[in-house]
């Protein structure tokens, strides 16, 4: 996804009892993902040379997330820089690094995720080049931002109503995210009922005003603005849940977008809360997001 990266939406209801969103909420949108699904499914054993009705789909898709500069919808062709795109994300997500539209990319390329690009820079001493032998472990954004202080603030605002999951549920996921956080960092939290705070979190769905609009069910489930936005926006259009992991487990998804709200990029180790893709229920931060937080704030 090719964002903006120092504003990066780092890729996951309630207005009864919590603060009022001041615009109207915009209508749901159909969610793209069978349609993109479909479109992967055509394009099974595609390589370069070839010229075929969905390439492009795929190209703004790898764009969209970072492996690709030009993402032209209207360009089929399966070029040079497209098999190099689909190289660095077979890599980068541990698969056969074969430069083909194969079944296992299909599948990953498929999985519903954060919307925060995967490339970002990576501390890594000695990197290898991507496409080749992936370093495995946490980044950071361009520049390394992080907060200047260690006390936070955090409320509710959401765009957008759920009829999944409760205001309580959600207030208590983030409760139960923040400390785990907390207890690996020097980082203390405070819920104010109000804005302006540090960390502003919400539902919204379709076009929310942040320039990154959501895509309705599937794809994209949240993203996140590296440090010191505080934005954490979630796709009012997800099955979101608590309790038994059957839909998607807002406490997942927002533990891994609270390491973006931190400042850690994605993780290309795959126990990791950041990893990208969602794949379940993963409420316990690994040994690897542990050293990232820790790396970026040196302690």
């Amino acid at each position: 996804m090719a964002l903006n990266l120092p504003k990066l939406p780092i890729l996951f209801l309630l207005l009864s009892s919590m603060i009022l969103f001041p615009f109207v909420e915009p209508q749901a949108l159909k969610s793209p993902a069978n349609a993109f699904a479909k479109t992967l499914q055509n394009l099974r054993g595609v390589h370069k040379g070839q010229k075929v009705k969905g390439v492009g789909t795929l190209r703004s898709y790898l764009q969209h997330f970072g492996y690709i500069a030009n993402g032209d919808s209207s360009n089929d062709n399966f070029d040079e820089i497209l098999e190099s795109a689909i190289k660095d994300y077979q890599g980068f997500h541990h698969l056969r690094v074969t430069g083909v539209v194969d079944d296992e990319t299909i599948k990953t390329l498929s999985l519903p995720r954060c919307g925060v690009p995967d490339i970002v820079t990576n501390p890594n001493p000695n990197p290898n080049p991507r496409g080749s032998t992936d370093p495995e472990n946490y980044s950071f954004f361009p520049g390394s931002p992080r907060w200047r202080k260690w006390a936070l603030t955090y409320a509710l605002l959401s765009g957008a109503t759920v009829s999944t999951i409760s205001g309580n549920a959600v207030r208590q996921a983030m409760q139960n995210a923040l400390q785990k956080w907390a207890q690996v960092s020097n980082f203390t939290f405070t819920e104010i009922g109000r804005t302006p705070a540090d960390i502003v979190y919400g539902f919204h769905r379709g076009n929310h005003g942040d320039g990154y609009p959501f895509d309705g069910p599937g794809r994209v489930l949240a993203h996140a603005f590296s440090p010191q936005d505080g934005r954490l926006h979630y796709d009012a259009d997800e099955q979101w849940n608590s309790n038994d992991g059957s839909n998607v487990d807002f406490e997942t998804v927002t533990l891994h977008e609270l390491g973006h709200i931190f400042g850690l990029g994605h993780s290309n180790v795959t126990g990791a809360v950041m990893f990208p893709t969602y794949a379940g229920l993963r409420r316990f931060l690994s040994q690897d997001d542990i050293d990232g937080i820790r790396a970026l704030y040196g302690f």
